[in-house]
């Protein structure tokens, strides 16, 4: 979850009850990230038949903003995860013979309609395979691996430095669950029960937050004050003033702000 008040990606300076309780409750089923684990080069064949199914265990948010992202593959797949890289801010190369026409059009996308080459994977701090041929995925894997760079391939774990969580997003707030890749229709169907859980006023509340977060960071406001403040405004009635909308919100922020402040 980004960083709301003081600390990044904290409940510990602004314990906001309502939202830590709700995602303690659901702990064990979360894995909140992109799961990271690093493993040794093999060639392509040796990949494909020998490594272990990997476990990922180690959840980690990451910060794309002007860091280079390749997509090896031209289909419908290819184009969701050059999207989704895209949105999170990725320099983003798509690379395949044949590009859907939705790539293309996509001015955030460099397409390179040609076939993948060790070429396309210089400078990149992230690949995705997502190609149709199975030997391509894994010649993408074992080049990833040669340069540094941290690679997925689309539904196959054992090729994975990383696998991609189901993610119940809500501006701010993001819930991502994963169940190690082995069984994605049961994250899937757990991030729909969260999203019904936690609604769009999550987002709401959250952009609100993160107003008052900076209103108040160089304002020489006591420690102890922000503490009682930001406790103030993650209660239960601010969430309910979230659901009636932007302008119910603002009213009760302030009128939270007064309370604690004077």
């Amino acid at each position: 979850m980004r960083d709301l008040y003081n600390s990044p990606n904290s409940c510990n300076y602004a314990p906001r009850r309502s939202v830590c309780q709700a995602a303690a409750s659901i702990r064990g089923l979360l894995l909140l990230s992109h799961s990271v684990t690093l493993f040794h080069r093999r060639p392509p064949a040796a990949i494909l038949t020998a490594m272990p199914e990997p476990q990922f265990t180690y959840p980690i948010f990451l910060g794309l903003e002007g860091r280079r992202a390749l997509v090896v593959g031209g289909g419908k797949v290819a184009l969701r995860k050059a999207e989704a890289l895209a949105r999170a801010g990725a320099e983003v190369r798509v690379v395949a013979p044949e590009l859907a026409p939705q790539l293309r059009r996509d001015g955030r996308l460099e397409c390179i309609g040609e076939p993948y080459a060790a070429r396309h994977m210089k400078g990149m701090f992230l690949a995705v395979a997502a190609a149709d041929d199975e030997a391509v995925n894994a010649r993408v894997a074992a080049d990833a691996r040669a340069a540094g760079v941290l690679v997925n391939v689309v539904d196959r774990p054992a090729l994975c430095d990383f696998i991609v969580p189901s993610v119940a997003d809500r501006g701010r707030l993001l819930i991502a669950i994963s169940t190690g890749g082995a069984a994605p229709s049961l994250a899937r169907k757990t991030r729909e029960r969260l999203e019904k859980e936690f609604g769009p006023e999550y987002a709401r509340l959250l952009d609100a937050l993160a107003e008052v977060r900076d209103r108040y960071k160089a304002s020489g406001l006591p420690e102890a004050a922000r503490r009682r403040l930001f406790e103030r405004l993650t209660e239960e009635d601010i969430l309910a003033a979230a659901r009636g909308g932007k302008d119910a919100l603002a009213r009760a922020v302030e009128a939270a702000i007064g309370e604690v402040l004077g």
